[in-house]
């Protein structure tokens, strides 16, 4: 949160600089925290358990044991799955994130502003 306070001040200062520039700001952070907050919203099943791993529990996590060692096993619906295997995301997940850049309003400018900014067009909503 932090990193994202500095960030922001950053972006604003570059944009005072630089007034003609177009600065994106992808609020990746909040982003991913919108859905595991939410699992079912999103369509997660297990929004901390991964989905490749070994040691079972609560998260199907153990160092010494990633994804691809002998002893570990993959979900079958990764889709289902936030994470992959307690490290990367899910292809799932990242598909939801970016719907929430493009479509929820976690980009300042949004992508249809931008657009908009760069050629004049309308742009209707992209839905998953």
């Amino acid at each position: 949160m932090i990193h994202n306070q500095i960030l922001k001040r950053k972006l604003a200062n570059l944009k005072t600089r630089y007034p003609s520039s177009t600065i994106l700001y992808a609020d990746y952070w909040n982003a991913y925290l919108a859905i595991p907050m939410n699992p079912k919203k999103y369509h997660f099943k297990e929004p901390f358990k991964a989905c490749c791993g070994a040691g079972g529990g609560e998260l199907n996590f153990n160092s010494d044991l990633l994804c691809g060692s002998k002893g570990t096993f993959t979900c079958k619906d990764p889709s289902k799955y936030i994470n992959w295997d307690g490290i990367h995301l899910t292809e799932a997940m990242h598909r939801q994130a970016v719907d929430l850049f493009i479509n929820q309003g976690f980009c300042r400018l949004s992508f249809d502003q931008l657009i908009k900014n760069k050629s004049g067009m309308q742009i209707l909503p992209v839905h998953s």
